[in-house]
C-alpha cells in the first residue's frame, strides 16, 4: 500500500481515553436556570418560563459525567424543577 493510503493498518493507533475531563468553569446555565426557576416560581410570571426552559434543555444537552468533584448539580434535577414551574400555567 501507498504511504498516503488511510487504510493502512499499519497506521493506526490505539485510542486513549483522558484520565479525566479538564474543568474549565462552573456550569453557569445550570445555576442561573435554578435561579430563574425559582423567580417564576415565586413572581408566577409566566414569560419566564421558556427561557428558563431552554436553559434546562441546554443544560442537559452539554452536561459533563458526574465523576468529578465540581458536578454537583445534575442537569437532570434542573429540568425536572423547571419543568415544574410550567405546570401550574
Amino acid at each position: 500500500m501507498s504511504s498516503g493510503d488511510a487504510k493502512d493498518p499499519s497506521r493506526e493507533v490505539n485510542l486513549i481515553l483522558p484520565r479525566s475531563w479538564r474543568v474549565e468553569s462552573t456550569d453557569a446555565f445550570g445555576s442561573v436556570g435554578m435561579f430563574l426557576a425559582g423567580v417564576v416560581m415565586v413572581t408566577k410570571n409566566r414569560y419566564l418560563v421558556w427561557p428558563v426552559l431552554v436553559l434546562s434543555i441546554s443544560g442537559v444537552m452539554n452536561q459533563r459525567p458526574m465523576r468529578y468533584k465540581d458536578s454537583g448539580n445534575s442537569p437532570w434535577t434542573n429540568l425536572t424543577i423547571e419543568l415544574c414551574t410550567c405546570k401550574p400555567f
